[in-house]
């Protein structure tokens, strides 16, 4: 007996934008955050001490680097990154990805001390640069910046004539309700076009939804 065929489902990106207007349609919405929000409350709390922790690290480590004040921020990500490893991670994983986070804000411009001593304070130890390096088989004669510049102009080069956002969506408003009355959906690469006229009631309640190809 045959195995039964499975069924393929649409992923382009019109599929995407109508799914999404499923997702937010008010009372769908309403139904899943109802579900969902208790659950969420509770854990961005929890989150929330988390995060007062890491500003508190950051503050005190760039306290001796004044020069890298300004920069603060972009360390908070880096933080935040450390410690989102250390929750999903262990053992060889763990350093893997860590040492991956280190590499990633170095290449940024970052300080190799505050980055080692932000990963340091929350119990983990970044790898030296040539075990990071001789991981991806770079030899240990090549500088930090070679290494950048040639990342950087690789992604110029992947990147270029890449349109990151391959759909253009416009909405045009009703002017006497400020509600959305039709929504323009242009896909970059095949010049599809999909246009969606909404209908509302005397309130402002969506009533009906009109779709055509044009």
């Amino acid at each position: 007996m045959t195995r039964r065929r499975r069924s393929t489902i649409d992923r382009s990106p019109f599929s995407r934008v109508e799914l999404w207007d499923r997702k937010m349609n008010g009372k769908v919405y309403s139904i899943y955050l109802q579900n969902v929000k208790p659950l969420a409350l509770r854990k961005f709390t929890e989150y929330q001490i988390v995060h007062e922790e890491l500003i508190k690290i950051v503050k005190e480590t760039l306290s001796k680097y004044p020069q890298e004040i300004s920069r603060e921020h972009s360390y908070m990500w880096y933080i935040q990154g450390i410690w989102y490893v250390i929750q999903r991670y262990t053992d060889e994983a763990r350093q893997k990805e860590v040492d991956a986070l280190y590499m990633y804000w170095l290449l940024l411009g970052l300080n190799d001390e505050i980055l080692r001593e932000l990963a340091m304070r929350l119990g983990v130890k970044i790898s030296s640069i040539e075990t990071i390096l001789g991981k991806v088989g770079v030899s240990l004669g090549v500088s930090v910046d070679t290494i950048y510049q040639g990342t950087k102009k690789a992604l110029q080069e992947t990147l270029h004539g890449v349109d990151v956002n391959p759909i253009d969506v416009t909405y045009s408003y009703d002017p006497t309700t400020g509600n959305i009355s039709e929504i323009t959906i242009i896909d970059k690469i095949t010049k599809r076009k999909k246009t969606i006229k909404l209908y509302y009631d005397s309130e402002g309640r969506l009533i009906r939804k009109v779709e055509f190809w044009g």
